[in-house]
């Protein structure tokens, strides 16, 4: 008996190590390091910096100088964090079927060790355990047919430059299928099932939770075409059904039990000679149900674009952007919710509209522990926002290359946080100039220096004199750091 299981055990060790023989492996991934220091940057928590002037100012609110008894975030100090973020993605597969497992480790210097949790064990002992997983995944094509699959915990990211999801970890089935000349992209993505949620996520537009299922689903449908050589279109279509709506008023708490959110787009890039012109139209629609005695429906009407040219100029390329989502102005609206529902207000980062390329007034890819920034969610908690911003990037030699960018940013109405608070003294939030340089010190080595600084608007305006200052309204803000970035 004895010998016939090792018999057996011999036989699944050697199916085992010969089924990768079959197939291709691969490892790829980064190491990122990035010391960095600041007024206003802290490397712990999501935080949406736009909470408007008032004197009695929360967490997130950014002040000068809190005293003993106040929040806020304090801009009249440095404060120095060196952050590190190491993302490893394993491929097992060949060309008709792989399997995707992508982990990711992050921690600030100095922070705990022997702990566990996510975004820790950098400091003394180290010992943490703090292994995240981002993706699992398998991906496979239909013999025979121009069709594949994605079917788990995967990277989704809209048509819309991250506008409503930026390479958000969804679970989910997504399918492609090409029947010339159009492309189809089809998903279910499953945003949250019977998660029971005991507090209300963080920069969504509203706040309350309600009894209930609690399932949300998303379903999508883009259709790419080139109609001409230099034209490219992708039209859009997407359903977001909430049974447990959260995005509620808290007045009607008990009474919205339901979200039917719609959204139909489109996308158009065209090329013309050293220029590319894209430029997206979104809108969103539908409704918070209501019992209807209690409180009323509200219906959700909001719309969003951009346009953006990237042109080659002289020795290096350049870009102009500009970007409009709309907002309202009442934080408890009882018949029409005037901006655009997002990923990020289900959970931080979901939505990430990284593409200027801005440190300050959007969130930046090198902030790995945490994101901060003026506006992480782009709908601006209901406020809407405008973002015009611009950039050059050109090469000084075979290893280095600099860049240059500026952007400014206004909130489209001054929405206070909520009917009984303050709104801002002003829409302007900010205009951020930065700059940057890269040096290739070997394959796939590159060492950065980063450089933002933001003009702050009459939306952070502070009249109160809790502080030993005659105002409280806070520094401009300013961020400085070095990025040493290992890709393979």
């Amino acid at each position: 008996m004895r010998k016939g299981w090792i018999v057996l055990l011999a036989m699944a060790l050697v199916v085992v190590l010969a089924a990768p023989a079959s197939a291709d492996v691969k490892l790829t991934g980064f190491y990122r390091v990035v010391p960095t220091i600041s007024n206003w940057y802290g490397g712990a928590g999501n935080s949406q910096l736009n909470i408007p002037g008032s004197d009695a100012p929360n967490a997130q609110s950014l002040v000068k100088e809190p005293v003993t008894g106040t929040l806020g975030v304090d801009t009249s100090r440095s404060r120095p964090v060196t952050q590190m973020r190491n993302r490893l993605r394993f491929e097992v597969g060949d060309e008709n079927v792989k399997g995707v497992t992508f982990f990711e480790i992050d921690g600030s210097f100095g922070d705990t060790g022997g702990a566990t949790g996510r975004n820790q064990g950098f400091a003394s002992n180290g010992d943490s355990i703090n292994l995240e997983t981002k993706n699992v995944y398998l991906w496979f094509k239909v013999p025979d047919t121009p069709l594949s699959f994605t079917v788990g915990l995967q990277g989704y990211s809209d048509i819309f430059a991250g506008l409503l999801f930026s390479a958000s970890d969804q679970a989910g089935i997504v399918a492609n299928y090409k029947y010339e000349p159009v492309n189809f992209r089809l998903g279910w993505l499953k945003i949250r099932d019977n998660a029971g949620l005991a507090t209300t996520p963080a920069n969504n537009a509203y706040t309350g939770v309600l009894p209930g299922d609690f399932d949300a689903d998303y379903y999508l449908v883009d259709a790419t075409f080139a109609p001409a050589k230099n034209l490219s279109v992708t039209g859009h279509f997407s359903y977001l059904r909430d049974s447990g709506s959260f995005i509620a008023q808290p007045a009607e708490a008990a009474a919205l039990t339901m979200m039917n959110a719609y959204f139909v787009g489109a996308n158009a890039t065209f090329n013309a000679g050293p220029a590319t012109v894209t430029g997206f139209l979104l809108y969103n629609f539908g409704k918070f149900e209501a019992d209807g005695i209690s409180a009323p429906s509200v219906d959700i009407e909001g719309y969003a674009g951009s346009l953006r040219v990237d042109a080659t100029l002289g020795p290096g390329k350049g870009f102009l952007e500009g970007l409009y989502v709309s907002g309202d102005n009442d934080p408890s609206p009882t018949t029409k919710y005037k901006s655009i529902i997002t990923g990020s207000d289900y959970a931080n980062l979901t939505s990430w509209y990284g593409r200027p390329d801005l440190l300050i007034l959007f969130p930046n890819f090198d902030m790995i522990q945490a994101a901060t920034a003026l506006v992480l969610n782009p709908n601006n908690s209901g406020r809407g926002l405008m973002l015009f911003a611009g950039g050059y990037t050109m090469k000084f030699g075979a290893k280095l290359t600099g860049k240059v960018g500026a952007g400014y940013l206004a909130a489209v109405e001054k929405r206070p946080a909520s009917s009984s608070a303050p709104s801002a003294e002003g829409k302007d939030m900010g205009t951020e100039i930065n700059a940057n340089v890269n040096y290739n010190l070997a394959k796939g080595l590159d060492v950065g220096l980063y450089g933002a600084y933001c003009f702050l608007g009459s939306f952070y305006d502070r009249s109160s004199t809790t502080t030993p200052t005659a105002s409280n309204s806070p520094d401009d803000l300013y961020t400085l750091y070095t990025r040493l970035n290992y890709a393979f």
